[in-house]
């Protein structure tokens, strides 16, 4: 299952939220929307840096979210911003890209994402997106989003 989503962030400069006050987007895939239950990319702003997000591969069991990697900071999540989050059998994988030129490079913050860990496998194929930011400034536009089952 693959699911591709491609985003305009209402903040430019690429911290993606209204504010550094633990504000995320969840991108969910072979998830149960009933049990809520299943793996996701979590983009996250934190007062790390006014420029960047960091975002972390999940794992959510009955409502309950857990880190699965370490975080990474990028500047990518800028319009157009696409990311892709991925399981082909027991790996989960995801990436962010932005066809928005860098403004600066740092060590500490990367121009794009790929992440990747071993996971248990399970049979659900729900997808869903949780955005906890603010609106207007702080908002995502959602401008594309594709889903493909293997």
């Amino acid at each position: 299952m693959s699911v591709s989503l491609t985003v305009a962030p209402a903040k430019s400069s690429g911290q993606g939220f209204g504010s550094a006050t633990g504000q995320y987007m969840d991108l969910f895939i072979k998830y149960d929307t009933q049990t809520l239950s299943g793996y996701g990319l979590r983009i996250l702003r934190t007062p790390k840096y006014g420029d960047a997000v960091d975002f972390v591969l999940m794992r959510y069991e009955n409502g309950v979210s857990s880190e699965l990697t370490a975080p990474v900071s990028s500047d990518a999540y800028r319009t157009n911003c696409t990311i892709t989050v991925t399981v082909s059998g027991n790996k989960l994988t995801a990436g962010a890209v932005t066809d928005t030129p860098a403004r600066t490079e740092r060590d500490q913050v990367q121009p794009y994402v790929n992440l990747e860990t071993e996971i248990i496998p399970n049979s659900f194929g729900g997808t869903g997106i949780q955005h906890t930011g603010t609106t207007g400034g702080g908002s995502t536009w959602l401008r594309h989003l594709a889903i493909t089952w293997e």
